[in-house]
């Protein structure tokens, strides 16, 4: 599903000019922030929760987003997204080219575009939204499995070799939980992080998963789970 570009910039431009205020209404369509292992299904889960309840799937949309607010190149920023500690190894393109891009220009502007896609409504995948949503109207939920099974799994549907998919999903998921950490010093691992934690080892079928978030998705949006303190964004 296409995202709405002019739409989200013009939100975002509402997040910067105005503080944060409490009272607002309802987020217009469900919030849901998706952190997955590599491998455990959960860009799959992305992909059908977002056409179940007809959302936006913001990925690499919230980088883009990023990289036009810091009005920089999107590769510059692809490479702090994988690695936040790279920042302090820029020292050469910020001499060629006069742009000072780092680790705290990255944070602020990363939670101002996630604050203004939480305000529209959608999914988020990674880049530590349910941390910068932990205070607001969304559902953060958690996709994870141990690396072997993950890796079995993408090795049955053809996506490589066992061994390899084993060491790019230790290699991936050490990325994600440093990145979280170094940004937000948020553990993945801390489950109170999360509203609903789907460890995939024991969860075959997908659209069994997709109906359980789809469910409980529904009942954040309307008010009926969350503190009172949160049910507003």
């Amino acid at each position: 599903m296409s995202n709405n570009v002019l739409s989200v910039i013009s939100a975002l431009a509402s997040v910067v000019s105005k503080p944060h205020e409490s009272g607002r209404q309802l987020p217009p369509k469900p919030v849901i922030t998706l952190s997955r292992d590599f491998g455990s299904g959960g860009d799959v889960i992305a992909t059908k929760l977002s056409q179940a309840l007809d959302l936006p799937l913001y990925d690499e949309q919230v980088l883009r987003d990023v990289a036009t607010r810091l009005k920089d190149d999107p590769a510059i920023v692809q490479m702090l997204d994988e690695g936040f500690g790279r920042a302090k190894d820029m020292w050469l393109y910020r001499l060629l080219s006069g742009k000072n891009i780092g680790p705290d220009s990255y944070r602020d502007t990363l939670v101002k575009v996630v604050i203004n896609l939480g305000r529209l409504g959608g999914i988020i995948l990674g880049r530590g939204a349910h941390v910068i949503l932990s205070e607001e109207c969304a559902l953060r939920v958690r996709i994870t499995g141990t690396p072997e099974v993950c890796a079995r799994r993408m090795a049955a549907a053809g996506h490589g070799k066992e061994e390899d998919l084993l060491a790019t999903a230790r290699e991936v998921n050490h990325r994600r939980e440093t990145f979280v950490w170094e940004v937000f010093q948020s553990r993945l691992s801390n489950a109170s992080e999360f509203d609903l934690t789907i460890n995939t080892d024991r969860m075959e079928n997908f659209d069994d998963v997709v109906e359980t978030i789809v469910a409980l998705a529904k009942a954040v949006q309307n008010g009926r789970v969350l503190r009172q303190d949160l049910k507003r964004i």
